[in-house]
């Protein structure tokens, strides 16, 4: 008879025991709340007078963390944040000087893209496009100030592939003492419109753009200096001079770095800022101070975390900053 009683009463120790491991696997959610905001005046690390939004909170957490609201910091984009490029623009300033009459009518500078560069080049640029409509360049005659020109380029990106820009100077063949012009390039650079603004992506201030040759070139007889000199400030275009040289068809090619851009930018997911951790008191209020005026989500998120797993709770609230 007492083994008749043994089986029931096994299972019911079972089935408790089973019941309470899966109570020691459960993590207790935080009792954790964001009550309201109010702004208060205060002093930042520099000694001056700052508002500071002051969020009063109840209840408390293991962990607490912050996401202001700002750029980089919202929680909408905690597992990653993809941005589309809205435009890619270029622009540059040029002027031109006439030496010694040339040939009004000679298009000696030009513009060109690509997305395949080796580090050769030729007259004929094979490969390249031209771009020089774009930006709308006059003959050199016409040239009687400084100039920026720009235009959109974006057309011109290719996914998984670089972008090549180059300025083309060519000098066709001239008699013995016939003049050339000179055409000077500043403030090189190429942007990328994106909703968080514009990003530079090159600028000739940053590194001058490097030169290659086709054709005789005055520099390479000894003794003689560079005649086209591409600096951060200016990239200076300038025909051969040398006897030798003249009555042969030469130019440079100044050549961008490459462009490393895709439609799409992924900027990694967005941080928050850690505000208690285990260890800290309770956490009765929390003051931030923001940059800029404008209303903001912000979220608190409050973990409870052990070494069975975690149970967090979010709060977010629409806030204004005067």
């Amino acid at each position: 008879m007492k083994a008749t009683y043994f089986y029931p009463i096994l299972s019911c120790l079972l089935l408790l025991s089973g019941c309470n491991k899966d109570s020691d696997m459960m993590v207790e959610a935080p009792s954790f709340d964001v009550i309201d905001y109010a702004v208060r005046d205060g002093i930042d690390s520099l000694g001056n007078p700052v508002q500071q939004i002051v969020f009063n909170l109840e209840g408390n957490a293991d962990l607490i963390s912050f996401y202001s609201g700002e750029v980089f910091h919202e929680y909408t984009y905690r597992d990653g944040h993809v941005i589309d490029v809205e435009a890619l623009t270029m622009s540059f300033e040029y002027i031109a000087t006439l030496v010694d009459n040339p040939d009004p009518n000679w298009d000696q500078l030009s513009v060109h893209a690509t997305n395949s560069f080796d580090g050769t080049v030729t007259e004929e640029g094979e490969g390249w496009t031209d771009i020089t409509p774009r930006f709308a360049i006059p003959k050199a005659a016409d040239v009687t100030a400084r100039t920026t020109t720009s235009a959109d380029i974006s057309d011109l990106l290719v996914s998984g592939k670089p972008l090549y820009i180059a300025f083309k100077y060519i000098t066709p063949p001239r008699a013995v003492g016939a003049g050339y012009t000179t055409w000077d390039i500043h403030e090189f650079k190429v942007n990328a419109q994106t909703e968080l603004g514009v990003g530079t992506v090159v600028n000739q201030r940053d590194a001058a753009l490097p030169l290659y040759h086709f054709g005789p070139d005055d520099a390479s007889t000894p003794g003689r200096n560079p005649r086209t000199v591409s600096t951060t400030t200016r990239l200076r275009f300038r025909a051969n001079t040398l006897e030798a040289n003249v009555p042969f068809m030469a130019g440079v090619w100044a050549v961008s770095p490459p462009i490393v851009l895709e439609n799409e930018i992924d900027l990694g997911p967005d941080r928050p800022t850690g505000i208690k951790s285990r260890i800290d008191p309770i956490l009765k209020e929390y003051a931030y101070v923001y940059d800029k005026p404008g209303t903001y989500k912000v979220a608190f998120v409050a973990s409870n975390v052990t070494t069975k797993g975690e149970a967090k709770v979010v709060k977010e609230l629409d806030i204004i900053v005067p």
